[in-house]
């Protein structure tokens, strides 16, 4: 294998493993919505959601200098929570989008989903602007 060759399946390897990471993320966050921490605090799944895609996101865009990999775990975190979550009642997967017995699991569901996406938009600012100041010419005195 060549040099060029290597680059492109090290790249191809990297980007998968970040929509996997994103995908394992909204799974695992998924089923935390109902979750209860110290004597009955909720909210686990959504700081999963913002920190998960945070950081991978800052993992992949900052790792390898590209924007595109900054986005890649907050598509597959979004692909598997909106393979797991419905808004309809009665169709629900596994976020629930309305639950009679437990209204705090339905405020839960929607603070993760917006916590994720928060996330990575997060994680997309501060790697176009990590970007841009590597790009940027230094100035010596």
């Amino acid at each position: 294998m060549t040099t060029g060759r290597f680059d492109v399946v090290v790249r191809a390897v990297t980007e998968i493993a970040l929509v996997v990471a994103g995908v394992l993320l909204g799974v695992i966050g998924a089923f935390l919505v109902p979750a209860r921490v110290l004597g009955g605090i909720e909210g686990l799944a959504a700081v999963v959601g913002l920190l998960g895609n945070l950081v991978l996101g800052l993992i992949g865009g900052v790792g390898s200098r590209r924007l595109r990999d900054a986005l890649l775990p907050g598509i597959g975190w979004f692909v598997a929570v909106g393979a797991l979550s419905t808004l309809q009642p009665g169709g629900d997967v596994v976020i629930p989008g309305r639950l009679d017995t437990d209204p705090g699991v339905t405020k839960v569901g929607t603070a993760f989903l917006l916590a994720g996406v928060v996330g990575t938009i997060v994680a997309l600012l501060v790697t176009a602007r990590f970007i841009r100041r590597a790009a940027a010419p230094t100035t010596s005195e």
